[in-house]
């Protein structure tokens, strides 16, 4: 499936967006419906590989002036190490996540497709 390349802020939202949705879909699940609707609303846009961080901005209450909550972020190096031949990647390449599994472990999914993630 060919698209057109994202933007590299787009790429990181959907990259942060993938590894943080079960988090998300549990924090909008008890928030009143228009906080529903709307990351119902973020999944479909991103599924298609459309644009989402202004969506995301609105979710999470960012902005141009400042944030008042956003995506958890790791701190670079304090994650587990992954050996080369588990490392899994977006199944089309439209986000830079890579999820870790443990030796001969089953196959992540992509978060907001469901297709299997691809051996990098």
């Amino acid at each position: 499936m060919e698209k057109e390349q994202m933007d590299t802020s787009e790429r990181r939202a959907l990259s942060m967006l993938c590894d943080e949705l079960p988090a998300l879909r549990a924090l909008c699940a008890v928030e009143p419906e228009e906080k529903r609707s709307l990351l119902s609303r973020i999944e479909t846009e991103a599924r298609t590989r459309g644009p989402i961080l202004e969506l995301l901005g609105e979710l999470l209450g960012t902005g141009v002036t400042g944030t008042e909550r956003g995506l958890g972020a790791g701190l670079p190096g304090a994650g587990a190490g992954r050996a080369d031949e588990e490392s899994f990647g977006c199944p089309d390449h439209a986000c830079d996540r890579i999820a870790d599994t443990v030796p001969a472990g089953p196959v992540p999914r992509c978060q907001i497709t469901g297709l299997p993630m691809r051996r990098r």
